[in-house]
């Protein structure tokens, strides 16, 4: 299947594993002349072992945590209005499941003007260290962020709709030293001509960080 090079620039930023070929869902890519391979910066190191030693030694390091993002819909008129703001975060020390949560409704304005009668928001659990959360059953991680929004917002009352989505090792975790880390993988790979490396394990985990690393990719494998 031939994709436009814009087309393979974002999938490289936003990492189609479940779309394009692997399940492992992590936002991480190596990008040859070849073509693009979407998988986690783990199982590229493995392909780089035999070529680049350097290069896999670095990624193979890096540690992911699992995660599970819970998309729920509200009616308006059985919750109170969300919060000024794009969201919150849960520090770890508080010891909740839930780590976080995201107004789309307030961050989309589309989002808002497409169903002025729901709020839509997004809960998210896991952490590093914390395989349970995540793992289990989808219900009760509804019912977690549903209890967590409560505590957090006020009452929201049941969900609409709700939809459970699982990242297994999904999410690279900066310790400390992780930009020499990234610089020794970078000076390694470079030696490699056809081959250049993006996504969430690098630069940044967030879209717009992994989108400034596909398109530095383009930018040396396609000059």
């Amino acid at each position: 299947m031939a994709l436009r090079p814009e087309a393979v620039e974002l999938a490289a930023a936003v990492g189609l594993g479940d779309a394009l070929c692997d399940p492992a869902r992590s936002p991480t890519a190596i990008w040859t002349h070849g073509g693009l391979r979407p998988l986690p910066a783990f199982a590229a190191a493995e392909l780089l072992r035999p070529h680049a030693p350097l290069a896999e030694a670095g990624p193979s390091a890096i540690p992911h945590a699992s995660s599970a993002v819970i998309t729920m819909a509200f009616s308006h008129g059985r919750a109170h209005c969300l919060p000024e703001g794009n969201g919150f975060l849960v520090p770890p020390a508080d010891g909740h499941v839930l780590k976080a949560a995201s107004f789309l409704s307030n961050t989309w304005a589309w989002l808002h003007e497409a169903a002025p009668a729901t709020c839509v928001l997004r809960a998210s659990v896991g952490r590093t260290g914390e395989d349970e959360p995540p793992a289990r059953p989808d219900r009760h991680l509804i019912r977690a962020a549903v209890t967590g929004l409560h505590r957090a917002v006020g009452p929201r009352g049941e969900p609409l709709a709700a939809r459970v989505t699982r990242g297994d090792r999904g999410l690279p975790q900066y310790g400390v030293g992780h930009r020499d880390r990234v610089s020794r993988i970078r000076e390694a790979a470079a030696k490699l001509p056809s081959l250049a490396l993006c996504g969430a394990a690098y630069e940044g985990v967030g879209v717009a960080a992994c989108v400034a690393t596909a398109r530095t990719a383009a930018r040396r494998l396609r000059p």
